[in-house]
């Protein structure tokens, strides 16, 4: 490697030690740093071996971020996930590992915030409506939307 190639590397290890990064992350970061495509490929690739890189591990901790911190839904954190070319196998891995149950409770607490924001002079038809609408745009599946509107929102 050159010189300018070994102080990117450092540069991106560093990078790398802050925060979980995916290799398309890195990649673009080296990018706007000046490095050409064939040095970033290089300095990923040793990245990767130096398990400064890890997109199971990525997999892992921006799962479990976005639902538990940012309070998202599985299709926008598996949409997001492959934006990022995380492999389908760790996307599906990661998600496993959030219990359903939690995933539930996560929706509802977003679901029970967002409805105390309604007007309660709104017919609960349009309120409802609204909701539905509201989760569907954080991500959470239909199926999962209906079961707890049926549970927990009937009039």
């Amino acid at each position: 490697m050159s010189e300018e190639e070994m102080s990117l590397l450092a540069r991106a290890e560093r990078y790398c030690a802050n925060e979980e990064q995916c290799r398309t992350s890195v990649r673009k970061k080296l990018c706007d740093w000046g490095a050409s495509m064939d040095a970033s490929g290089k300095i990923v690739n040793r990245l990767i071996d130096q398990g400064f890189i890890d997109e199971r591990r990525y997999a892992r901790a921006y799962v479990s971020a976005k639902l538990r911190t940012q309070k998202w839904g599985r299709l926008k954190v598996v949409y997001q996930l492959r934006s990022k070319q995380v492999p389908p196998k760790f996307i599906t891995e990661a998600l496993a590992e959030i219990p359903d149950e939690e995933y539930r409770n996560i929706m509802l607490d977003v679901a029970n915030m967002k409805w105390g924001s309604y007007d309660t002079n709104e017919p609960t038809s349009k309120r409802r409506s609204k909701l539905v609408t509201f989760l569907a745009s954080r991500g959470f599946e239909s199926p999962e939307i209906q079961s707890m509107l049926v549970d927990h929102f009937t009039e």
